[in-house]
C-alpha cells in the first residue's frame, strides 16, 4: 500500500498533538477561570484598551481538539459548511464550483495521493491549508499588525491593521500566504488577502487557488474559548463563484508553540510516489 499526505499528515499530528506538553507549566493570570480553578471558555472575550475583541492566543481546529480527531460537525441550513481537513468542499453537495481545467487539476492531485502538495516537501502550505491544519497556531495582536504563528511547517503570517490599502492583484510580488489588510466591522475582523502564487493548494486534495484570488475571512470570538472562522474564496480563474467555508477553533490555555522544522530528519518524500 503506498504512503498518501493523509496518512503522513494525520500520523505527524497524532505524534504532534502531546508535544506542547514539552514547554514548562505556567498558567496565565489573564485566562478566566471558575471558583473551582477551571479554565472558563464561556467567559466574555478579552478586548484590547481600545475596546476591539483581543483574538490573542494558542488555538487548535475542534475537529481535531488535544489530539482528538472528530469530523467537522455539519453545518445548520443557510450558514457556510464546515470545512474537511483533506476537501475543503467536501459539505457541498454538488462539490466546488470548478472552472473545468481547476476540477481536472484537482482530481489529478487527488489521484496522485497529493503527492506533490506543498507540504510533502516542507514547503509553505499557504493558508487554507494552515487554517485546516491539526497543529496549533498563535495569535500575536497588535494596534497596527496582527501576526500568526502556525506551528506545522513553522509558517509566519502578517495581517496589516493600521488602515493600509489591500494592494491590486499583480500590484506586489505573489507570496505563498498573499498580502493581508483587516479592518472592524462591529466585532468581527474582516482580513482581504490577495496576491498569491498561482500554484496553491487549498486542501491536502489539491483545490487549487490561483494568483486571481481574493480571500475574505471573517474572525468572530463569541466566547473566550471559541473562534470561528468563516473564508470566502473568489477565484474567477479557478472558479465559477465565490464560495464560503467554516472553521471552528478553540483556545489552548497555559500552552505554548514547539519547534517544528519539517525538513528535520525528514524521511516521507521518497515514498510520496503517487499512482
Amino acid at each position: 500500500m503506498k504512503p498518501t499526505l493523509l496518512a503522513t499528515f494525520v500520523a505527524c499530528a497524532l505524534a504532534a498533538a502531546p508535544a506542547v506538553a514539552q514547554w514548562p507549566d505556567y498558567p496565565s493570570r489573564k485566562i478566566p477561570r471558575t471558583a473551582d480553578g477551571k479554565v472558563n471558555f464561556d467567559a466574555p472575550p478579552p478586548r484590547t484598551p481600545d475596546g476591539h475583541i483581543d483574538f490573542t492566543g494558542v488555538y487548535e481546529n475542534l475537529w481535531f481538539y488535544q489530539g482528538k480527531i472528530a469530523r467537522p460537525p455539519v453545518s445548520p441550513a443557510g450558514e457556510p459548511p464546515q470545512t474537511e481537513f483533506a476537501e475543503i468542499g467536501a459539505g457541498f453537495k454538488e462539490g466546488l464550483p470548478f472552472q473545468p481545467w481547476a476540477k481536472a487539476l484537482h482530481d489529478k492531485r487527488k489521484e496522485q495521493n497529493a503527492k506533490d502538495n506543498p507540504d510533502a516537501h516542507c514547503l509553505p502550505m499557504g493558508l487554507m491549508q494552515f487554517h485546516i491544519h491539526p497543529q496549533p497556531r498563535k495569535i500575536v495582536q497588535t494596534q497596527d499588525v496582527m501576526i500568526v504563528l502556525y506551528e506545522g511547517n513553522a509558517g509566519i503570517r502578517q495581517i496589516f491593521m493600521d488602515g493600509r490599502p489591500l494592494p491590486k492583484i499583480g500590484d506586489v510580488q505573489p507570496w505563498w500566504y498573499g498580502y493581508s489588510t483587516a479592518h472592524w466591522e462591529g466585532d468581527t475582523l474582516v482580513i482581504l488577502s490577495n496576491n498569491f502564487r498561482d500554484d496553491g493548494w487549498l486542501d491536502i486534495n489539491g483545490s487549487p487557488l490561483t494568483d486571481q484570488a481574493t480571500m475574505t475571512e471573517r474572525w468572530t470570538r463569541r466566547t473566550y474559548g471559541d473562534l470561528r472562522v468563516d473564508v470566502t474564496i473568489d477565484d474567477p480563474k479557478a472558479y465559477t463563484k465565490p464560495f464560503t467555508v467554516r472553521l471552528n477553533q478553540k483556545v489552548v490555555p497555559d500552552e505554548e508553540l514547539i519547534e517544528f522544522i519539517c525538513g528535520e530528519n525528514e524521511r516521507s518524500t521518497a515514498h510520496m510516489i503517487g499512482k
